[in-house]
């Protein structure tokens, strides 16, 4: 197996974990803590990760990009993840007097302090420098062993209500080491070199190029979780929070492949390699709608027999909410990959930054307009379209440089066989009770459906892939 395929293996492999997890911590801490104590967690960690993001800084990216083009030796690896880590630290520290500074000020309570955890993990985290070496090995272990961890302690300490703060330390605590507990594996890997301050002020400078759409980025994904919690109420931000997780967890799947690609791409245009580069980002692309369609499908189909006996009764209105997140899937990945792939690779900021200075704009207007009447399903609406317009915006740039993008065939029967699946779902489990064995019927239904449709319509991309591994097989013997 190659690097790529290791990586991928690795970083599939832990995503799996984090799929399987929430599956049975989520509906322990929903039916424990209600939509109100869900939401007093997310929103406090809505303005947490606030401070989080100054503390990176646009590091995990930019440290990512240049680590890979220092090659294998060791002297310009240490030299560079100094520079980068140096400054880092410097600034954890200024960024941590501030965050007590609003707390005490505002009088933001207990969760929010605890969760100054999260800023001096931002801090010391270095999987960025792994990441750009392409060794996922080590980010892997040390994450599965955390969420292990994190898993046993959820299931075996959160029961009721007032086990708020106990959550809220269980998951900061876990999220703190999973950053820091990566310097142990520095080891062999670097040396130590004093960083020098002009050097460390020019790093914090380039970072901070790619710090300025994150903080675009940040306004039109989290700032509408604080504003449903300032204009309307925590149990608002429960809801929404709950169905966002659903989303989240498949996208962080779908994120594995760009997570191990970047690197590669980068290589890649850093050779002058640039059509190999596109096309494999086409492929990517190809491949990602082919799963995200039929999740995001799926997630319509069974929201409404999955919601009672998954979150409780408290997450009722999460009917109306869960099935237009759904659609964040599809955009999101999308987006996510061409972005990575393709315009940060080939140092495009500027196009980066446009899209989601537009998209931070555009959902402040529209977050200000529709929460206060539509609460959480207006919140949901801003979401999915802003996240929309900006795959839409990286879409047609992409296509307008390389005259590559989706297969049209393949999208529109994935949509079509997606369509069918969740008329099928509904109609043939209408009268059925919203109980565990329901969900698993609707699954099992609309896979088959999905995979028979789109084989039959020759709009299966993993098929040519057997193919090709089937062709290899036989010519060896």
């Amino acid at each position: 197996m190659n690097k790529i395929g290791r990586n991928l293996f690795y970083q599939s492999s832990y995503q799996v974990l984090r799929i399987v997890m929430p599956l049975i911590t989520v509906p322990i801490v929903s039916h424990s803590l209600g939509s109100t104590g869900v939401g007093q967690y997310a929103f406090a960690n809505s303005i947490a990760q606030y401070f989080v993001l100054v503390t990176a800084l646009g590091l995990p990216l930019f440290g990512t990009r240049e680590i890979a083009r220092m090659g294998d030796d060791k002297y310009l690896l240490s030299k560079k993840f100094w520079t980068l880590e140096g400054f880092s630290i410097l600034l954890t520290g200024i960024v941590l007097i501030c965050y007590f500074v609003v707390g005490l000020v505002f009088n933001l309570g207990s969760i929010y302090f605890i969760q100054s955890l999260l800023v001096v993990g931002a801090g010391l985290d270095v999987s960025w420098f792994f990441m750009g070496i392409e060794d996922f090995k080590n980010i892997t272990l040390v994450n599965f062993s955390l969420q292990i961890i994190s898993f046993l302690l959820i299931v075996t300490q959160i029961t009721s209500h007032q086990d708020i703060i106990k959550y809220t330390i269980i998951l900061t605590t876990i999220s703190a080491l999973s950053s820091s507990s990566l310097w142990y594996f520095l080891k062999g890997k670097i040396y130590f070199i004093r960083p020098k301050f002009i050097e460390m002020w020019q790093a914090l400078k380039a970072s901070a190029v790619l710090f300025i759409p994150q903080i675009a980025i940040i306004l039109y994904t989290n700032l509408n979780k604080t504003m449903l919690g300032t204009l309307g109420n925590e149990t608002f931000v429960g809801i929404f929070s709950n169905a966002l997780l659903v989303t989240t967890i498949f996208i962080t799947l779908i994120a594995s492949i760009d997570t191990v690609l970047m690197p590669h791409a980068t290589r890649l245009f850093s050779q002058n390699k640039h059509e190999e580069g596109y096309v494999m980002i086409q492929r990517v692309l190809n491949f990602e709608a082919y799963f995200t369609i039929a999740i995001a499908a799926g997630i319509i189909a069974i929201s409404d027999k999955l919601i009672p006996w998954f979150f409780g009764s408290s997450f009722t209105n999460m009917k109306a909410v869960l099935p237009i997140l759904s659609l964040l899937v599809i955009v999101i990945p999308g987006g996510m990959s061409i972005s990575r792939q393709y315009l940060i690779p080939q140092d495009r900021i500027k196009e980066y930054n446009n899209s989601v200075y537009l998209g931070a704009i555009i959902s402040i207007i529209l977050n200000f307009i529709l929460i206060p009447p539509l609460g959480a399903v207006g919140a949901a609406i801003v979401s999915v379209s802003v996240e929309t317009l900006i795959w839409l915006i990286r879409l047609w740039d992409f296509w307008k440089n390389t005259h590559l993008g989706y297969s049209r065939w393949q999208i529109l029967v994935n949509i079509f066989a997606g369509i069918i699946m969740i008329v099928v779902i509904k109609w043939s489990t209408s009268s059925m009770s919203a109980v565990p064995m329901t969900t698993i019927i609707q699954v099992l239904l609309g896979m088959i459906i999905y995979i028979i449709l789109t084989a039959l319509l020759n709009a299966n991309p993993i098929l040519p892939l057997f193919k090709q591994v089937k062709e290899k097989l036989l010519s060896k013997n």
